[in-house]
């Protein structure tokens, strides 16, 4: 895989999270008056998309300054 195709695939991946999490976040609020129990499930469901974004963010982040170290370190060599 071509390391462009996989980076934006990374962030493309993390989006996705926040998509989820919003969509849940969208259906709470068309449920709550009508199925509380199903607005609970959608709660952890956002929450899971917002945890599950964040770390995504903080490992694409990571990868790409290793990558960006890896890759001066080979342009000095």
């Amino acid at each position: 895989m071509k390391p462009t195709v996989y980076r934006r695939s990374l962030r493309t991946v993390e989006w996705v999270w926040l998509v989820i999490a919003l969509l849940s976040m969208e259906t709470i609020y068309s449920q709550w008056n009508v199925d509380r129990n199903k607005s609970y499930m959608f709660i952890l469901f956002a929450f899971l998309g917002l945890f599950m974004f964040g770390l995504r963010r903080k490992q694409r982040k990571t990868m790409e300054a290793r990558w960006k170290s890896n890759d001066d370190a080979s342009k000095q060599s």
